[in-house]
């Protein structure tokens, strides 16, 4: 099943095989033109596959040093044990000379055949070509230079798939906002009028949108292998790790989060001042673990009547926790996994008393009336930490939140959208009940054996998406003497679940 692509945002993608190790380095972001199109029969086997999400260069990091790359990928864990690093041709406008960048795993367990990795290497300043070096041929690749421009605290969401809870995703961009954060968004697949409503909040400043690929290989049918199936939760800690990359010089403070999660900040006014205080609190620490507590809350499903104050106001504590999320100081964290990172540093464990992960667990969906509209939400934790005078959210900020939600909804760009965003969530209880059955339901009894690794792929959503999903464009392929083989995909962007009203 793949999804019919809108094109509006050129991503390209890259991939190299190599003789005797590697095959297949996958790029996005630039297009490389070449007049020696070729066809598939150019692909010999290999042993391994590499998928390449993104490169970076900084300038300056104080953690990276002095003109840094990172290039970040996915592949089968076994390649760490055959290749340590990558050699690398860098070219600015009067030099160039070689790197060696060492290969660095992120994800922490071999769960799933496919794990995230980096490849970092120090190279000559102000960069204009990068080429990957392999026994004197030299395969280009797009980097992007990191960006400075100051965005104290960015909320780094994962990705999503077959995305249509709407509900979760207008809270989410109004708390964020509120208490000074941005929203930075991954998405494989979306309904359309979702990312149509999202598109304008993009152009206010609260969110930025950003594709997330799926894997192709084409020297492989993916009715023999498709990497898609051994990739955790669509390459999470890929995507996070990415967001950490690009936000790694501009932010104080990165916060690695699911779109049903919410932290708000119970110790200061805003997200910055809440992580400084921590911070200040524990200086030797790189990063921070908020747990999630389970939550039950209410929303209207239909877009007319719906509001955030009151999916706020009916927040209510169930007494039960999940794993938590991480807040990095991306001064101190280069990567990082789904919930903490392989390489060892130290960590401060936040007190549930102190503040926790809101996790909207359950949200039930109402017809018409059913909220509270003077309730003012407790804090209510497991460890019975709650305290009257200090509420999970003010009255005030309740009121602002709504303040803002109404400006946007009655903006025309936004208004003739709202009708056409999904009522029953078909798509989310297909997933979830997918997830139950393949992952979480080994997981909670600690029963590895019969574990799938977890992923959207492994979930049928035919019998729904059969009329709405379409193949996301052409590819072709080019050869650079006989051991590069470079790919690169055409007018990918955001997939839609276009015209499907579960």
């Amino acid at each position: 099943m793949l999804p019919r692509v809108i094109p509006s945002i050129l991503s390209v993608v890259f991939f190299f095989s190599f003789l005797f190790f590697v095959a297949a380095l996958v790029m996005q972001f630039v297009r490389i033109d070449s007049p020696d199109l070729e066809n598939e029969a150019v692909f010999n086997s290999a042993p391994y596959d590499v998928f390449v999400y993104s490169a970076f260069h900084f300038n300056q990091s104080k953690s990276l040093g002095e003109s840094s790359i990172v290039i970040l990928m996915t592949a089968d864990f076994e390649v760490l044990d055959t290749i340590k690093k990558l050699d690398l041709l860098v070219i600015n406008a009067t030099n160039r000379g070689m790197a060696t960048a060492e290969l660095e795993r992120v994800t922490i367990h071999d769960a799933c055949k496919w794990i995230a990795m980096t490849a970092t290497a120090e190279v000559v300043k102000n960069p204009s070509l990068l080429f990957v070096s392999l026994g004197g041929n030299h395969a280009p690749i797009p980097f992007e230079v990191v960006s400075t421009e100051p965005k104290p605290v960015v909320m780094c969401i994962s990705p999503l798939f077959a995305a249509e809870n709407w509900q979760n995703l207008l809270v989410a961009l109004h708390v964020y906002k509120r208490f000074g954060a941005h929203m930075h968004l991954y998405i494989r697949s979306v309904v359309s009028p979702m990312l149509e409503i999202l598109r304008v909040y993009e152009q206010e400043g609260y969110v930025t949108l950003k594709p997330w690929n799926r894997i192709n290989l084409l020297n492989r049918d993916e009715r023999d292998f498709n990497p898609n199936l051994n990739v955790e939760f669509r390459s999470q800690a890929a995507a996070q790790t990415d967001c950490l990359l690009r936000y790694k010089e501009a932010s104080e403070f990165i916060a690695f989060l699911d779109l049903d999660d919410l932290i708000l900040p119970r110790m200061a006014n805003s997200y910055l001042n809440e992580f400084r205080f921590l911070a200040a609190e524990n200086p030797t620490v790189a990063y921070f673990t908020y747990t999630k507590q389970n939550t039950r809350t209410r929303a209207y499903k239909r877009a007319n009547v719906f509001s955030v104050e009151h999916v706020l106001r009916s927040v209510q504590f169930e007494q039960t926790t999940e794993t938590g999320k991480m807040v990095a100081i991306p001064s101190k964290v280069n990567n990082t996994w789904i919930h903490w990172t392989h390489k060892t540093v130290k960590k401060l464990e936040v007190d549930p008393e102190f503040n926790s992960i809101t996790h909207f667990k359950h949200m039930d969906m109402l017809d018409g009336m059913g909220v509270d509209h003077e309730r003012v939400p407790q804090y209510n934790p497991t460890t019975g930490g709650g305290d009257a005078e200090k509420p999970l959210i003010s009255n005030k900020n309740l009121q602002m939140i709504e303040k803002d939600f109404n400006r946007m909804s009655w903006k025309s760009s936004i208004r003739r959208h709202l009708r056409s965003l999904p009522i029953n969530m078909t798509y989310g209880k297909l997933i979830s009940a997918c997830f139950k059955e393949s992952y979480y339901t080994f997981h909670a009894a600690n029963e590895n054996h019969g574990m799938l690794c977890p992923g959207p792929e492994r979930c049928d959503l035919s019998s729904y998406t059969a009329r709405c999903w379409n193949s996301v464009g052409e590819y072709h392929s080019t050869r650079d003497g006989k051991l590069i083989n470079i790919h690169f995909a055409e007018n990918s962007d955001f997939a839609l679940l276009d015209g499907c009203q579960v």
